[in-house]
């Protein structure tokens, strides 16, 4: 995508106007603009889950610089996770993202058990592989919009695969995931609907599997069965805890993943050389998706709680404040990283990168995450000679939790 001219930010710009559709699209300008200014107090915006137009946000204040999101991220004491908001729309409470401790420690612990290594990485490699090279068959030479036929698929079908869910589902799991991360264009009436399908369908699974379990039925190895089963210092999870962790991989699983696998494609598009330096270099793809994570990464911002009065650099926060914690403007900081708008392969400190948090709520799931990224493009560079651009890529502008693309028109061409 070519680099879009930098906007005229003028001096009445303030953090409170960053849910705008032209700052959605392009928000690191404005981050850039508000950085190193006071923290400033007055952004609403919508928790995953909650709905605009229905549920009324909390204004909060707004951390842009990487020493002060990771101060806030290292102080769960200080700084709740629970999602006051979300408690009070009609949307599922996440697990894990949205406990504090002691109760988030007994939920890792758990889930640790269930992610163990095995289950969601090494047995899911090579179905991964297959998957990814059957949705390229679909394709063959072709020009294709990426972010309809290809990014949100495997993200999708990968949840499928882990949690124990018919794969044709994985359809019904990108629209609800997507009406969740309240970034597209839905209407009140359709998010609301997509919610409540979202957990009755995960709920009547859960009961199912319940039921077989119960009456000593064998079951699959996946992840539904090991959140039911697993055990820690004899904490279980309860039936609606089962329900909300699986509803939780989908929505923070799905739609994510899938706006990085675009942001790849268009960094590979957009940098001369690029495509070929790394499909001639295979160890350079994981760098490759690094840089795209620090540089490009999805998630823009999360929030918090202050539950006591407190400092964040300069700034007062007082208890009960909401604070927005943006990783996206901690990721191109410049007191972290030299030119932190452009891409650098080789980049000696990318993995200081946030993307996926810090501190006790560090994402469980960032490496299934990095492993659809390395295996879509492996695949992709075995298969093809390069990719071109077949059109305008059009970035998303519905909400400000993602940053990705909503259009993505490329053409395979293949060796």
């Amino acid at each position: 995508m070519p680099v879009p001219p930098l906007p005229i930010i003028d001096d009445e710009f303030q953090s409170r106007d960053l849910y705008a559709p032209d700052v959605i699209a392009n928000p690191y300008p404005y981050y850039q603009a508000l950085r190193d200014q006071p923290i400033q107090f007055g952004l609403e915006d919508y928790p995953p889950g909650t709905v605009p137009g229905v549920d009324k946000p909390h204004p909060a204040w707004v951390v842009l610089k990487h020493a002060d999101v990771v101060d806030v991220c290292r102080r769960p004491e200080t700084f709740s996770s629970r999602d006051i908001m979300q408690e009070e729309s009609e949307a599922p409470t996440l697990m894990l993202v949205n406990h504090d401790r002691p109760r988030h420690t007994e939920l890792r612990a758990i889930a640790q058990k269930a992610f163990h290594p095995k289950r969601v990485m090494e047995d899911v490699a090579p179905w991964m592989e297959r998957t990814v090279n059957k949705q390229l068959d679909l394709i063959g030479d072709a020009e294709v919009d990426f972010m309809r036929d290809l990014a949100p698929n495997l993200p999708a079908l990968v949840m499928t695969r882990l949690i124990g869910l018919p794969e044709a589902d994985y359809v019904l799991l990108r629209r609800w995931a997507n009406a969740f991360m309240v970034t597209s264009d839905f209407t009140v009436e359709e998010r609301q609907a997509c919610n409540i399908e979202l957990w009755s369908y995960f709920q009547e699974a859960v009961d199912k599997r319940y039921t077989k379990i119960e009456r000593g039925a064998e079951v699959p190895d996946d992840l539904m069965s090991a959140f039911i089963t697993a055990e820690s210092d004899g904490n279980k999870l309860t039936r609606e805890e089962v329900v909300r962790f699986c509803l939780t991989l989908v929505v923070a699983g799905a739609e994510t993943t899938g706006y990085l696998l675009g942001n790849l494609i268009d960094v590979l598009v957009s940098e001369d050389g690029l495509y070929d330096k790394v499909r001639a270099d295979r160890a350079l793809i994981r760098n490759l998706v690094e840089e795209s994570l620090r540089r490009d990464g999805p998630v823009q911002r999360l929030h918090r709680v202050c539950v006591e009065d407190t400092m964040i650099g300069e700034a007062h926060i007082k208890a009960g404040d909401w604070v927005a914690i943006f990783h996206a403007s901690a990721n191109r900081d410049p007191e972290v990283w030299e030119r932190p708008d452009d891409f650098i392969l080789d980049r000696p400190n990318f993995r200081k990168h946030v993307t996926f948090g810090n501190g006790i709520h560090h994402c469980m799931g960032a490496g299934i995450a990095r492993n659809e990224a390395v295996q879509m493009i492996t695949s992709i560079m075995d298969r093809y000679e390069r990719i071109e651009p077949a059109g305008e890529r059009i970035r998303q502008r519905g909400g400000l939790l993602n940053y990705g693309l909503e259009t993505c028109p490329v053409r395979f061409v293949s060796a």
